[in-house]
């Protein structure tokens, strides 16, 4: 048989402590079930929607007549308080969702500015590059043709433009530090 809480609410707005901890005990067990049913989720949130539940019962709560009247406010203050804490589980998930997207969109547009670096930077190394070494580069990898046809573009066969071209990245790549 439940103890009859409503005779605890007069000496809980008073401040008295042991009648709150009397009011604790009594509602704990059914305020978690309430928040159990209501927010269907872990007994973790459960137990912090409880504690705020709690917190609000030492702040607000007020002499009630009947036992009637304690589980219709204590079901209000229950229901209200898992109803705040899902909004602000929300809200909280809703900030992390928009610094995740801000993270990512600042993370490509690092990559994007580190790309543009390094693109100028090779730009300007293929430019110090002798005349035939640039010719059989464009001719390979900007016009998109064969080996055959990068090694006609400076009077070789495929085989040594393929050589040539793999000397050429190789010195490049160890110019650039190993940073490809």
């Amino acid at each position: 048989m439940a103890p009859d809480t409503a005779q605890w609410t007069g000496p809980i707005e008073r401040g008295d402590e042991i009648a709150f901890g009397r009011f604790y005990d009594a509602w704990f067990d059914r305020a978690f079930a309430i928040a159990r049913s209501v927010s269907r989720r872990d007994e973790s949130f459960c137990l912090d929607i409880v504690q705020d539940a709690m917190m609000r019962v030492v702040k607000s709560m007020r002499a009630l007549p009947t036992e009637s009247a304690v589980e219709a406010w204590m079901h209000r203050t229950v229901l209200t308080t898992t109803i705040d804490r899902l909004r602000s589980d929300s809200r909280r998930i809703t900030r992390e969702q928009v610094v995740a997207g801000r993270e990512s969109e600042s993370s490509d547009e690092l990559d994007r500015l580190v790309e543009h670096e390094r693109m100028r930077w090779l730009r300007a190394e293929i430019d110090r590059l002798p005349d035939e070494d640039r010719r059989l580069l464009t001719a390979r990898f900007e016009d998109g043709g064969t080996l055959a046809d990068a090694g006609a573009a400076i009077g070789v066969s495929g085989n040594a433009a393929h050589g040539r071209l793999r000397r050429i990245v190789d010195r490049l790549r160890g110019r650039a530090g190993g940073v490809t």
